[in-house]
């Protein structure tokens, strides 16, 4: 359905657990076309997804726009570059994996503030790691819609997993966020947000909390990350306690990265400078 003028968003079937959306798929139109993902690669989805491009025909869908390279929004590329002749495009950090893991080459690899122009309409590349190193937004700059693949969802917060995501980038990349004038966000996952900067202000005051809670559980001598998951996360379901301890994880390597904690095998302590509240 079209969400907004020029934007569609291509319907799937529902795909939960424990709260979790459906990749969102949207089809940005101009005089051509670009696709922001693909969703995942089964053949279902993908058919789904070249249906309803087809049907606004003779429209060319030039672009398909991979946010980063995780299954749920890289897996129908090639389905839906082999049925529309669609470039693939992605940032550049991301070929590599796409290649190895996907099999999907990126036929043009972009950088922070690249520009593609679909015929009137211009989408600019919006570097933003933190969920995944290689993740980037899609800013267009006509309508000030802000696409924001995993790194902003609709409901709730992304999951940022240590190693591979980056806690400090993730805040950083939300901050850079803000210099853009937005009123729509379109998520990868979830209903569409209304109120961009609200939304953007909450999730950094929300990793700043969960930031406070990590020192204050320190500061009470829980060093380990399980202490400090059952202290944070006391009533969460079994199904998500490797989810959440990942989850710590990535705030301590960010705390040990500032200076403000000391690590020293399986333990974690404040820093003299940070025990005092």
């Amino acid at each position: 359905m079209e969400i907004a003028p020029g934007v569609h968003s291509i319907p799937m079937s529902t795909w939960t657990f424990m709260g979790v959306y459906a990749p969102n798929v949207y089809l940005v139109v101009g005089k051509e076309a670009a696709l922001i993902d693909s969703g995942f690669g089964d053949r279902d989805a993908s058919r789904s997804r070249i249906e309803y491009i087809e049907k606004l025909a003779p429209l060319k869908l030039k672009y398909i726009i991979v946010t980063h390279p995780h299954p749920d929004h890289i897996g129908g590329c090639s389905a839906i570059k082999k049925a529309t002749g669609a470039q693939i495009v992605m940032h550049s950090l991301a070929a590599e994996r796409a290649k190895r893991e996907y099999r999907v080459a990126g036929d043009i690899l972009v950088a922070d503030g690249d520009v593609l122009d679909i015929g009137g309409v211009h989408l600019e590349m919006v570097y933003t790691p933190g969920h995944s190193p290689a993740s980037i937004c899609v800013y267009m700059k006509e309508s000030k819609i802000l696409f924001t693949g995993d790194h902003i969802l609709g409901i709730g917060t992304t999951f940022v997993d240590a190693p591979e995501g980056d806690m400090t980038q993730y805040v950083d990349s939300l901050k850079k966020l803000l210099k853009y004038d937005t009123r729509l966000i379109c998520p990868g996952h979830g209903p569409l947000i209304h109120e961009p900067e609200l939304k953007i202000r909450e999730l950094i005051e929300h990793r700043r909390e969960r930031e406070r809670q990590v020192l204050s559980c320190l500061r009470q001598g829980r060093k380990t990350v399980a202490r400090l998951v059952a202290e944070i996360y006391p009533e969460l379901d079994q199904r998500l306690l490797e989810l959440a301890r990942r989850q710590v994880l990535a705030h301590l390597r960010k705390l040990v990265r500032e200076n403000k904690v000391a690590v020293a095998g399986e333990e974690y302590a404040l820093r003299k400078a940070h025990t005092n509240p």
